[in-house]
């Protein structure tokens, strides 16, 4: 465990206080990951590359001279500048990994171990260590040496191949998932070892793929082709396996409807006035709605059509169906109930002022007061400090670091 002091007057320190992570990662995947850690209360020191640091940094649009995506997953965390191939820089790694419960990278496989910070390397020093690789296909299999990005992965992985309308090519996903999902696994995965060193008292190595993770994040679509042996149909915004579901035009723009039970289609019946449609067999379950989809779609899109969005929305919700206004990301941050949820933190930087990040959807055990994504370096002196490195050492080291 870290060896910094836990004040035990102070503020709630989260679920992980006390937990010292290395964190070698970059871009989304791994920074995400640490980023969750270091929610929770752990120590998260950064380190990074005396020339320019993690690359997201120089990722536009720039705010204060913070690129908003370094911003978005490097909030509580403590920045080191390293040359990891000269002499002091690798002491300085080493230093911190026999002192760390946690090692995460996301470098391609076999980059660590070339720079001689290998799983093995660090279990010698460290045997309580928990060591997660990120990766594109994980560090084993035919695949394992592939460059992967976000897009590769999902493409790879069969989650593409789900993503479009039937008429139209295959899309990716919108947001990072690959990414995102390969995040949480490692999240879930160090925190279970974690736990599991209170048994064995040593740590593990964890290997963390996003091709792995994208292919059980296709959940029920996966279940369908266990089951069938088939694809699901693309559809759009639909279902495939029931309707109406997805997004319908109005009198003055689109909303989402989300038929998925009988009772909503019954609510959805009496909410449009169509009352005698409830018991249709033809409607009476969702494949059934499904196999008639070009009815359904006849009998109720003239019918939502002469309707206002806001009107429709109050109707449908009156009658307990499942529905939504299409928001922007904008309406989605800018309402009651965003900042009821605790989902935005404003925090402030000493050197850059203020940014604005979205908070992890955990508040209930992350730390109480958080600090601002750190700057190139911020912390080189303090955490080689506390490693216990004299004040000419520490000098030297900074200067031979400067980017």
């Amino acid at each position: 465990m870290s060896d910094r002091a836990v004040d035990a007057d102070a503020p709630y320190g989260g679920s992980l206080a006390g937990v010292r992570v290395v964190d070698f990662t970059h871009i989304i995947s791994g920074p995400l990951a640490t980023q969750t850690l270091a929610d929770l209360g752990a120590d998260v020191i950064k380190i990074e590359d005396s020339h320019g640091g993690d690359v997201a940094r120089a990722l536009a649009p720039h705010k204060n001279g913070v690129s908003h995506h370094f911003a978005a997953f490097n909030r509580n965390k403590r920045s080191i500048r390293v040359d990891l191939k000269s002499p002091e820089g690798k002491r300085a790694a080493l230093d911190l990994i026999r002192r760390a419960d946690i090692l995460m990278e996301n470098f391609s496989p076999g980059v660590m171990a070339r720079l001689g910070f290998g799983f093995e390397a660090c279990r010698k020093i460290n045997e309580r260590l928990i060591y997660c690789s990120i990766s594109g296909f994980g560090q084993s299999g035919p695949w394992a040496h592939k460059r992967s990005l976000d897009l590769v992965a999902q493409a790879y992985s069969g989650v593409m191949s789900t993503n479009g309308t039937a008429d139209g090519p295959p899309l990716k996903v919108g947001i990072p998932i690959g990414d995102t999902s390969a995040s949480m696994y490692s999240t879930i995965a160090v925190i279970s070892a974690l736990y599991e060193r209170h048994t064995t008292g040593v740590g593990k190595y964890i290997d963390i793929g996003m091709f792995d993770a994208l292919l059980a994040s296709l959940a029920n679509l996966g279940g369908y082709y266990h089951t069938t042996g088939t694809q699901p149909a693309r559809v759009g915004s639909g279902h495939y396996v029931t309707t109406p579901y997805g997004a319908f035009e109005t009198a003055d723009g689109e909303v989402i409807v989300a038929v998925y039970t009988n009772a909503a289609w019954a609510g959805l019946c009496h909410a449009l006035e169509i009352p005698e449609l409830a018991g249709d067999e033809r409607f009476a379950t969702g494949p059934a709605r499904a196999k008639n989809r070009d009815l359904v779609h006849a009998i109720i899109c003239p019918k939502f059509k002469t309707l206002k969005s806001a009107s429709l929305l109050d109707l449908l919700d009156s009658h307990n169906v499942p529905c939504a206004p299409i928001n922007t990301i904008a309406e989605a941050f800018n309402n009651p109930h965003t900042a009821e949820r605790g989902m935005l933190l404003n925090l402030v930087h000493k050197a850059y002022g203020e940014v604005s990040v979205t908070s992890a959807p955990i508040r209930d055990v992350m730390k109480a007061l958080h600090t601002a994504p750190p700057m190139h370096g911020e912390h080189t002196a303090e955490i080689l400090g506390e490693l216990g490195w004299g004040a000419p050492e520490i000098e030297r080291f900074m200067q031979s670091s400067a980017p």
